[in-house]
């Protein structure tokens, strides 16, 4: 049986119907996706990072000790971070009940200078004051949440003591820890020993977590290319520098941005992997993530006067579609409708002229309108998800209302949305009559792109609606007048390979599929094609061992060590 003809993920649909081309949920299709050429998605993990420049205080939990290759790390205060690194092995010092807050310094290390810091964080403005006010802006809003009443309570407790500590009880406070120290692995170099030999397995060569810079910029570099096992690993050397490492889980800490930030990385990774069990694991200290040591007011001498979350919006989605994943998609749900529901609360704040969280604030007009954007963004970001775990419990007719709710926040994905609403209704209820009512609308509203992308929009719909009526034929015509016009689309190479195959002509589908591997290996050997190719050539001939691995041979000089082997067939 061959892929389906969709070039969008691991699920695999009888072949006379045409893909499920739903978008995988925004949280991590905004960071995984598979564009060449681009190391944006790596730096778009880190969006949360805050701007804002604070001395922070030692951990009383971090690492006594440090290897050597993360003793730079633990020498670099916050405030003293150059762009693109993180100080993880400090964070603010609150200590628990009997307890004053810990003062101790970090050593800060001779460079950068002072001088050269300043310079550093004002690079390329003109007035450096007004940068830093703009940013703190950025900050407020982006960090803004509404705590429950419990924490609300304990962070005003906080905010008013003048002498002594505030007891807060240990089962309210997050105290997070790795549960397992080390995953990485490569199989694809696992395959090339047992099927290539030694001497080719010499050959493969990828980034490890000791191969790269021990800081956010090695971090990124690993994400870029490819190699998520090894970003795994130095998330959890990071974490560790920091005094979250193997074994604390259940000790006391303390967080900063930076901090929760990688935890989100090291988590996202996880559920990109596949590895739902570990993150789930590694998810469960955090709870529901609003306890009181996750907001910037638990930390008053570290970070003063700032409010807020420091727990990243994407960290939200995520631990609430974790759910789905692990065969829970109504807790999924339920948690998808908790940050919906604060989502909703902080925009009627905003519409009512109060701060994000409800309290009386002079904003700026400008600065209230950008707040309304981006909550809008996230708003919709939120129905998103819940329409994607609706369309995993097969409940269509709710999915279909949400995803057009969408675009009452994205409104110029409308001609996207509605192509999704028209493929649902052709893949999973085979409703070809409604399936045409959206394209048709889609054709309508297409005029909104620009001429490439909504000319192929239209031509791909239209090559789906004829695959979902099983005519190969003028699906194939649809999908060729689409490589006219945009030679580099991979999706309709691949389904018009597949419309080949089904048409009879094997040889002609092989040609088409290895010709695009050929052309571009970096961009077009994905998973989808190469489970297409290797099921071409066992269909072919007896030698489709040998052709497969020739397949792993390319693999190997292209890919990360997260590459899925299991669609080369060799195992």
């Amino acid at each position: 049986m061959v892929k389906s003809p969709s070039f969008s993920g691991a699920s695999e649909a009888a072949p006379r119907t045409p893909p499920q081309v739903v978008q995988p949920s925004p949280s991590l299709s905004k960071f995984f996706g598979d564009p060449t050429g681009s190391s944006s998605l790596a730096s778009d993990f880190f969006d949360s990072f805050t701007t804002s420049t604070f001395i922070s205080v030692s951990n009383p939990n971090a690492s006594p000790s440090l290897p050597e290759s993360l003793s730079s790390l633990a020498a670099t205060p916050v405030g003293g971070s150059s762009p693109g690194s993180v100080d993880v092995a400090s964070s603010p010092g609150v200590e628990r009940p009997g307890s004053g807050v810990s003062t101790a310094p970090l050593e800060i290390s001779q460079s950068p200078k002072p001088f050269s810091q300043i310079q550093a964080v004002f690079a390329g403005s003109e007035d450096p004051f007004a940068t830093a006010l703009s940013m703190s802006e950025m900050d407020r809003r982006s960090d803004a949440w509404i705590p429950g009443e419990a924490t609300r309570s304990v962070l005003v407790s906080v905010a008013t003591q003048q002498y002594g500590s505030v007891f807060v009880d240990k089962e309210d406070l997050t105290m997070p820890g790795l549960k397992f120290d080390n995953i990485q692995g490569d199989a694809v170099k696992d395959l090339m020993l047992r099927f290539l030999g030694e001497k080719a397995a010499a050959k493969r060569q990828v980034l490890t977590a000791s191969s790269v810079e021990q800081s956010l910029v090695g971090l990124k570099q690993l994400i870029s290319c490819k190699n998520w096992r090894a970003a795994v690993d130095l998330c959890g050397r990071l974490l560790t520098a920091h005094g979250q490492g193997y074994g604390k889980s259940g000790l006391p800490t303390s967080h900063t941005a930076d901090s929760l930030q990688l935890w989100f990385v090291r988590l996202a990774l996880l559920v990109k992997l596949g590895l739902f069990q570990n993150a789930e694991m590694e998810f469960e200290p955090f709870g529901s993530l609003d306890q009181p040591d996750l907001y910037y007011e638990y930390y008053p001498h570290v970070y003063p006067g700032r409010r807020g979350s420091m727990v990243p919006f994407s960290m939200r989605i995520l631990h609430a579609e974790l759910q789905q994943y692990l065969g829970n998609p109504q807790e999924a749900l339920d948690r998808l409708h908790r940050v919906k529901a604060v989502c909703s609360k902080i925009l009627a704040n905003l519409e009512q002229g109060l701060a994000e969280d409800g309290t009386m604030s002079s904003i700026a007009q400008e600065n209230r309108q950008a707040s309304v954007q981006l909550w809008r963004s996230r708003l919709g970001r939120v129905m998103c998800s819940m329409a994607n775990c609706l369309l995993l419990m097969k409940d269509y007719v709710l999915a279909v209302d949400a995803y057009r709710a969408v675009t009452q926040f994205h409104p110029e994905q409308e001609p996207q949305v509605l192509s999704c609403i028209g493929r649902i209704s052709l893949q999973q209820i085979g409703d070809i009559k409604t399936a045409e009512k959206y394209f048709q609308d889609v054709e309508k509203v297409a005029q909104k792109l620009d001429g490439l992308q909504g000319k192929t929009m239209v031509l791909m719909n239209r090559a789906f609606l004829h695959l979902g009526q099983n005519n190969f034929a003028e699906a194939h015509r649809f999908f060729t007048e689409i490589l006219r016009v945009d030679p580099s689309n991979a999706v309709a190479n691949n389904n018009a390979a597949v419309c080949l195959l089904y048409l009879g002509r094997l040889k002609d589908s092989l040609r088409q599929l290895e010709a695009m591997a050929q052309r571009d290996p970096r961009q077009y050997l994905h998973e989808s094609v190469l489970f297409n190719l290797t099921t071409m050539y066992e269909l072919e001939s007896s030698r489709s061992l040998q052709k497969k691995q020739a397949l792993l041979e390319a693999v190997a000089s292209k890919e990360g060590d997260c590459f899925n082997t299991q669609c080369l067939k060799l195992a």
